[in-house]
């Protein structure tokens, strides 16, 4: 599977006052892997499970940085950094991945389905701890733009774990609304879509 079947340019920054968001550098490591451990409880809500491990190193990090990139490079997902303008101090990270894989891990009803059908691609992201839910609001704005303006995409669906009730409320104060929310096949995971 492809984001980008046509073959299309692919977007690699967005610049605004507040944030430069840029695809992802295995130069980056460094202020990556210090973003990810001074985060690390908001990351294992952001991922509904034990990552980032307390052991968790900074070799560990530059082979998922690699693993995203490699996403990249085959149109299989696109990572981004997001920094502050000065891109001295990372403040998280975006992802746009395709639907369909996700769903394999899901109860999914037919009608579930079909909406999610309909997404060309899902966005997740996470920020730093301490960011201010104005910076959020207005970094999710800035991406909704973008990828209206810059990208192919013509549905987007926004994702978030059964924890992140905060950035839950970010997508609302967007005008997002929850589209289909799934439940893991085990039953110990949830995961929302927002549209």
């Amino acid at each position: 599977m492809t984001l980008n079947p046509d073959r299309l340019p692919v977007p690699d920054s967005l610049t605004r006052p507040l944030f430069t968001l840029r695809r992802q550098r295995p130069e980056d490591n460094a202020l990556d892997y210090e973003a990810v451990m001074d985060s690390k409880e908001e990351l294992r809500v952001w991922s509904d499970s034990e990552w980032p491990e307390d052991s968790f190193t900074a070799e560990a990090n530059l082979e998922d940085l690699h693993m995203h990139i490699g996403e990249h490079d085959r149109d299989k997902a696109y990572g981004f950094s997001i920094f502050t303008p000065d891109e001295r101090t990372l403040l998280g990270s975006l992802y746009l991945s395709e639907v369909a894989p996700f769903l394999d891990n899901y109860d999914a009803s037919p009608d579930q389905r079909e909406a999610l059908a309909r997404a060309d691609v899902r966005v997740e992201y996470w920020l730093r701890r301490g960011t201010d839910p104005e910076f959020e609001r207005q970094f999710l704005e800035a991406v909704r733009r973008w990828l209206a303006e810059a990208w192919w995409f013509g549905s987007v669906v926004y994702g978030s774990r059964r924890g992140a009730e905060t950035q839950r409320s970010a997508y609302e104060a967007v005008g997002l609304r929850e589209v289909v929310r799934l439940t893991s096949k085990d039953g110990a995971r949830r995961f929302h879509f927002h549209g």
